[in-house]
């Protein structure tokens, strides 16, 4: 394929957001919360579902935690006493590193908890049809009977959640704080809680509660009526805050500018399948709406907290693929502002963090992020494989790298990076030993397999770990040369004698001497390709290894595969030029793992295609829907890779476009090189455009 230079009219690639179509709802969608429309101005989330006459509005908060409990990290728990205890079986010695004591009323961890509804009722009228426009943050309900209610969410003035309802529609308006569910009897009056004081008027026009914490500042909610309009906000503290109505026209303007700057700064894309359109569309407005740069950094389901039981994996932050997956639109996306909030918190834990190292290795220069912590870095444990997941740890610097590449943001490297990067690899290296010539990790695991088994957990030379060693390794060589700095020599000796992955007869292994044997959700094992990049296809017995990794993962099947690993699974796929497989399962990813409302499920709504289903049955349920947002922002992320993917550190376009596609074209990708790009390909024919590059440096295949 010959490629030549030439100028090319921005013109050609035309305005994408005007083919954008409306993400549609058909009501009733009263089975669960997340088969709303979802709302957020990064710190309040609001999903908007219900049938009949009824809309219900459920209402939590990004910063919403009980910080009692957690897991510090112990003196005894250093990584000498447990690879002793792995090596010699002792698990009870294993297990009673990791035990804690939790005191009479007070929670094992600490954990995100839910806020309430307001209740809507419609006089004389029937929820038939919602729609949401990603390009403005507009939502509607349509009635059957005839009218609609208009529906925004600004950030100004605190936050400000509206709707306003056609002339002629009367509507009531209910309080229900979380404590007034099952939940409460069941999870929170145990330890400690009391109920909500409800503050409903008698007159209709205005409610809403106020809610004590046992040990954290208090959480308020009100709404207020003005004729057809209803105004919602939430705060923290004692200090009530002084909320008046808003005219909606002023939240609807304030949403409508801040999507179009969204859009406007970030990568638009069209494809030629109407349902990856609007995934990467809805994912990339939900992805924009959770992380806000002015917002609460998101977890497990951003501000998007069901009201009448508690969250699902305590809301934590899992550090072991779910952020990285929530943040990864980011990236190729163009949104880097919108990784700060997450990275100014990880740098706060810094001290936190510094002891886990000094307790885990006996260090004083190094950083350990446990895979799961809530927004102080306090380790929710009790799985203590996640626990000493120093993959975690590398990989939240190899994000932060790839967004100082990304950004050309050397300040953010100077000032905390750098530092963070430096932390993680001093914790590797004390790991490592010496080993048949060569550096190994003597024990580690491969993240989530075989539980918190004693041996089959872990094992020497963990493949993921090897990546993520690597990566690190490669990046902070490359972070010195921006710096002007000399490199470590350990980074390059770790580079030169630490193994890349650990190989058998079927390819990467997750450890020495264990093969992928079973369908498993955490595709970890094959980091080397992706998310880290460390492999040379070009390099001896590379090619050869990666065929016969691929071909024995795709042999294990999907049986106990989860939402957030199916995009995952597409970008493998892209990153070897599987089009057809990269496509289909980003569609399959909708199929099985989204409800009927677009909510973006860990397990399956729709049974056929792995045994996690919702329901365990053979039947569709909307009972026991887990909400992530995980797999709704890495479908996202795998659209764009579809369009411009890295392998080997170089930009391909359109790997994972299957030939079919005829006409297909992005605007604005952004690329690790700090170059922003426009392509179109068709009928086979590729024009792409750096935006930024010296004399609008443009190539064509031919």
């Amino acid at each position: 394929m010959k490629k030549v230079l030439l100028f090319l009219v921005l013109a050609f690639f035309g305005i994408f957001a005007g083919n954008a179509k409306l993400v549609e709802w058909d009501f009733p969608r009263d089975s669960s919360c997340h088969e709303g429309l979802a709302f957020s101005d990064g710190r309040t989330g609001v999903l908007v579902w219900g049938g009949g006459d009824e809309i219900n509005l459920t209402v939590g908060r990004g910063d919403l935690w009980d910080h009692r409990g957690g897991y510090p990290w112990t003196a005894e728990q250093n990584y000498s006493n447990i690879v002793a205890a792995v090596d010699s079986g002792d698990g009870n010695r294993l297990l009673s590193l990791f035990k804690k004591e939790t005191p009479k009323r007070e929670p094992r961890n600490p954990y995100m908890l839910p806020l309430g509804r307001v209740v809507l009722k419609v006089n004389n009228r029937t929820l038939k049809r919602g729609t949401l426009d990603p390009y403005s943050g507009i939502g509607e309900i349509e009635f059957a009977e005839g009218g609609k209610v208009r529906i925004a969410i600004a950030k100004e003035d605190g936050g400000i959640f509206a709707m306003k309802f056609d002339d002629g529609i009367d509507f009531s308006a209910k309080s229900l704080p979380a404590t007034s569910f099952s939940v409460f009897e069941k999870d929170l009056k145990p330890i400690g809680f009391e109920k909500a004081e409800v503050a409903d008027a008698a007159d209709g026009v205005s409610g809403g509660f106020d809610w004590k914490l046992p040990a954290d500042p208090s959480v308020s909610l009100r709404w207020i009526r003005n004729g057809a309009q209803l105004s919602l906000a939430t705060w923290r503290g004692n200090d009530a805050r002084a909320f008046k109505a808003v005219d909606f026209s002023r939240v609807e303007a304030s949403s409508r500018t801040r999507w179009e700057k969204f859009w406007r700064e970030g990568a638009r894309i069209n494809v030629p399948d109407p349902t990856l359109q609007r995934i990467f569309e809805y994912g990339m407005y939900r992805f924009g709406a959770m992380t806000d740069p002015d917002g609460i950094p998101a977890g497990l389901q951003g501000q998007w907290l069901e009201d009448d039981r508690l969250v699902p994996w305590n809301g934590d932050y899992h550090f072991n693929i779910n952020v990285q997956e929530c943040y990864s639109p980011a990236f190729r996306g163009g949104h880097f502002a919108h990784l700060l909030p997450l990275f100014k918190m990880v740098l706060s834990w810094r001290p936190q963090l510094r002891d886990n190292a000094r307790n885990f290795v006996g260090i004083d220069n190094g950083y350990v992020l446990p895979h799961s912590v809530d927004d102080r870095g306090v380790c929710i444990g009790g799985f203590w494989t996640g626990t000493i997941d120093h993959g975690s740890t590398a990989w939240v610097a190899a994000m932060m790298f790839r967004y100082v590449r990304y950004s050309r943001d050397v300040a953010f490297l100077k000032s905390g990076a750098y530092d963070f990067m430096k932390g993680a690899m001093n914790v590797y290296r004390a790991m490592m030993e010496e080993y048949d010539g060569r550096l190994s990790i003597p024990l580690a695991p491969s993240p989530e397999w075989a539980g918190a088994s004693l041996k089959g957990a872990v094992g020497r030379d963990s493949s993921f770990q090897l990546a993520a060693a690597h990566r690190l390794a490669r990046d902070l060589v490359q972070a010195a040369q921006m710096l002007g700095e000399k490199p470590d020599a350990m980074w390059l000796d770790v580079s030169k004698r630490l193994p890349l992955y650990t190989a058998g007869r079927n390819g990467v292994q997750l450890f020495e001497g264990q093969d992928l044997t079973k369908s498993h959700r955490h595709h970890s094992h094959m980091a080397c390709y992706y998310p880290f990049d460390i492999v040379d296809f070009s390099a001896p017995g590379a090619y050869d290894t990666a065929t016969k990794t691929y071909s024995n993962w795709v042999d294990r099947g999907f049986e106990k595969w989860t939402g957030w690993c199916v995009p995952w699974a597409s970008i493998l796929n892209t990153h070897v030029g599987n089009s057809t497989a990269a496509v289909e399962l980003i569609r399959a990813w909708d199929a099985y793992f989204c409800n009927p409302g677009h909510g973006s499920l860990h397990n399956a709504y729709a049974p056929g295609f792995t045994a996690l289903t919702i329901s365990g049955s053979f039947a569709n349920s909307g009972a026991g829907q887990i909400m992530q947002m995980d797999g709704q922002c890495a479908a996202a992320s795998a659209v764009m890779e579809l369009l411009a993917h890295e392998v080997n550190g170089k930009v391909e376009f359109f790997k994972g476009c299957p030939p079919e596609w005829k006409d297909v074209s992005f605007e604005n990708l952004a690329l690790s090189d700090g170059r922003r790009v426009n392509g179109r390909r068709v009928n086979g024919k590729v024009v792409v455009q750096f935006l930024d590059a010296p004399a609008s440096e443009t190539m064509r295949s031919e």
